[in-house]
């Protein structure tokens, strides 16, 4: 797998404000929903599956460049940057075709069961490392 996922999603009316534009929260959703469809196509179960840990958010930053509207076909990507023993982090970016929409980085944390810090499953990290290596 290349380490550059794609992920399309139609934005619908529930998405946007009064004007037609995209509520500015709802780019972190369509980031995450194409995170958890990265691992899904990786073969990694994710949070639904988890028994021993769980992923979290530990940072995200997002640069709002153009608005998203009403209607609008978008790509969402996916892009490990790093790997630490216990977190990754991704670059993320949404575009309306060639035009980029926005951008960000997240960082994500991998608890255990006591909600501490934890090594990343050995699976998840060869995939996350061999992706790396494409760079």
């Amino acid at each position: 797998m290349a380490n550059y996922f794609t992920f399309p999603i139609r934005v619908y009316i529930e998405d946007t404000d009064a004007g037609g534009i995209v509520y500015h929260a709802n780019h972190i959703r369509y980031m995450e929903r194409t995170r958890t469809e990265w691992l899904r196509a990786a073969g990694i179960d994710h949070y639904w599956h988890q028994t021993d840990y769980n992923f979290v958010v530990r940072e995200i930053s997002v640069k709002y460049l153009k608005p998203i509207l009403m209607d609008d076909l978008l790509t969402v990507t996916a892009r490990v940057i790093s790997c630490k023993s216990a977190s990754f982090t991704l670059q993320q970016e949404i575009y309306r075709g060639e035009i980029l929409l926005a951008s960000g980085e997240v960082v994500l944390a991998c608890l255990g069961n006591d909600m501490r810090p934890r090594k990343l499953p050995d699976q998840l990290k060869s995939m996350i490392l061999e992706q790396l290596q494409e760079n």
